[in-house]
């Protein structure tokens, strides 16, 4: 039953990992800029929710954060990253860590180091007991919405003119461009909304996590390696990624638990060693 427990786990945080991946996948695709507010972002959404639920309730909160979250998003993306388009993605990287670091510090000045405890919603607390397995219906719920984030996301991108237009940006914004679309507008939408996800899942995350200012450090970097091993821009291979580090990290933890925080990265250095552009990568804006 422990492994049981692991393998479940292992699929939660993938399947949280890859919501706040999808976000960062697509803002570096349609942008060309690797943003490294992501991880902030993802902080601001549960600081948002922990400062909303206790007056509202965790559903309005729930609703409420990523929508703020989302102004976040659209200031960094008009006064910062809007900035370094066309520029080096080095550029980019630089001016948004900065910007990240500087947040954090804030955040710390603002509410303290300490982490601030978020309860599970009254409707997913509790353990679903099933015979020797136990397990918390929080989790499973987190592993619900997250679906239903990322399934969205797939619809939208796949089933949808906005997504169509996105993925041509992807390849070749010059050309989408061209063709008469708003390529600012486009990547302040595609900003806006990936910072809205990362929000929701920092909301997700803050029962497990707690609220405290570096949460979004431990979120980044295995976002930035899931988009590695999935390949830019492609659902499937982020949810592939996102699975493979959440159970590698999961299951780590019962074989080497002393060198877990390392397996991510031998896994993503195995991978773009036989496949440079990820899993399901192909020829995009970066290359």
């Amino acid at each position: 039953m422990l492994i049981l427990s692991l393998i479940l786990n292992g699929v939660v945080l993938g399947l949280v990992y890859t919501a706040v991946a999808l976000g960062f996948s697509l803002v570096l695709g349609v942008s060309g800029v690797i943003n490294f507010s992501h991880g902030i972002i993802f902080t601001f959404g549960a600081y948002f929710f922990w400062a909303m639920y206790q007056s509202i309730g965790y559903l309005p909160a729930m609703v409420l954060a990523p929508i703020f979250v989302a102004g976040i998003g659209y200031l960094v993306e008009r006064v910062i990253i809007r900035r370094v388009y066309g520029q080096d993605p080095l550029f980019g990287l630089l001016i948004t860590l900065g910007f990240a670091i500087a947040m954090e510090e804030l955040i710390r000045m603002i509410f303290g180091p300490a982490a601030h405890n978020v309860d599970p919603p009254s409707f997913a607390s509790g353990l679903l007991i099933i015979g020797d397995f136990v397990y918390s219906y929080y989790r499973l719920f987190i592993a619900g919405v997250a679906i239903l984030m990322i399934g969205g996301t797939w619809i939208l991108t796949e089933k949808s003119n906005f997504g169509a237009v996105v993925k041509a940006g992807m390849f070749n914004s010059e050309m989408v461009g061209a063709l008469g679309h708003n390529l600012y507008k486009l990547r302040l939408y595609v900003m806006v909304l990936g910072s809205a996800a990362a929000g929701l899942a920092g909301i997700l995350a803050a029962p497990i996590w707690s609220v405290k200012s570096g949460m979004g450090n431990a979120i980044l970097m295995p976002s930035f390696l899931i988009v590695l091993m999935g390949g830019l821009g492609s659902i499937p291979g982020t949810l592939i990624g996102g699975l493979l580090v959440g159970l590698s990290i999961s299951l780590g933890t019962l074989v080497v638990p002393r060198y877990v925080d390392i397996i991510p990265y031998l896994l993503m250095g195995v991978i773009v060693y036989f496949w440079p552009r990820g899993l399901m990568g192909q020829q995009n804006i970066i290359e």
